[in-house]
């Protein structure tokens, strides 16, 4: 391939992986508003449901059975598990505190991922991602600052969020050589859609059509963006798109204040730019970062 031809290939990745986290924004965006009158379980089953549908009739009909082929089935179930529980805290906290500061907090899950590397899988790091590491970490206690910030349980939920994603992008790594990302995803929102279908029962909202459209909606914004993330990662590799997923931190913010009137303070920005700049390195630093999309988030 000429260098034209992979730099138009890079270029066209980049735009679909930022397409991507506008898509992943609109529908955590959506679940904030819809947090209010259904039940976070109700909209995490809409989340899942609707990508795995979308993903049975693009690729059903040419994969069939071969859809559900995996050589790792309990990590593939973990992974679910795992991610399932990270869209939950993140709209349970989103449901409790404005959007932009709840994800911001919720991508601190480089950094954590960094830690899970060093105390488990007895990897090497470089000074730097310890620096990004303390960054982070400190934008995170700027944002719940006492007395003017969100310190309050609450803010535990995104740093929960980031912990189930964090062990999710670990478990990735280990399924990544022998899995194709179409059959992981596939079998990612299997998990997810069974599980909270489970908890429906359990669930006290009631849908109207207007709410079951918007619960769809939801889930269409989230299967779109994995749509757009899929093809983005055929066309340029996960580490040089990486670092792009914290776009969706922009859009959130500006989302946020459009659709709820939720503008973050001064120093609750710096807050936020530390954590995602502490991400960024941690992301950077690492030659195998796995792209944070909820496929990131579901």
């Amino acid at each position: 391939m000429s260098h034209a031809a992979r730099r138009h290939r890079h270029r066209r990745g980049a735009l679909l992986a930022v397409a991507a986290t506008l898509m992943f924004a609109c529908a955590d965006t959506l679940s904030k508003f819809l947090a209010v009158s259904y039940p976070v379980n109700q909209i995490a089953f809409a989340r899942y449901t609707v990508p795995m549908l979308l993903l049975a009739l693009v690729y059903g009909p040419r994969r069939g059975r071969a859809l559900l082929a995996t050589r790792q089935p309990g990590l593939q179930i973990l992974r679910g598990l795992l991610l399932t529980g990270a869209t939950l805290t993140i709209v349970l906290a989103m449901q409790l505190m404005p959007i932009a500061e709840a994800q911001a907090i919720s991508f601190v899950h480089p950094l954590l991922l960094t830690l899970i590397a060093v105390l488990f899988l007895h990897e090497r790091v470089h000074a730097a991602a310890w620096f990004a590491v303390g960054i982070g970490f400190a934008g995170v206690l700027l944002i719940v600052r006492p007395g003017g910030g969100y310190g309050t349980p609450a803010a535990l939920l995104p740093l929960a969020m980031a912990l189930c994603y964090a062990v999710y992008q670990a478990l990735t790594r280990h399924v990544t050589a022998s899995e194709t990302p179409v059959n992981s995803l596939f079998l990612v929102m299997l998990v997810g859609a069974v599980a909270t279908a489970v908890s429906l029962p359990f669930a006290h909202g009631r849908t109207d059509l207007r709410g079951a459209l918007l619960l769809a909606c939801a889930g269409l914004f989230s299967g779109t963006g994995h749509f757009c993330m899929i093809h983005a990662l055929e066309s340029s590799p996960a580490s040089r798109l990486a670092p792009l997923a914290y776009v969706q931190v922009a859009w959130v913010i500006v989302l946020g204040a459009w659709a709820f009137g939720n503008v973050p303070t001064g120093w609750t920005l710096l807050g936020i730019a530390m954590v995602v700049a502490g991400g960024l390195v941690a992301t950077l630093g690492r030659k195998t970062a796995a792209l944070p999309s909820p496929a990131g988030l579901a």
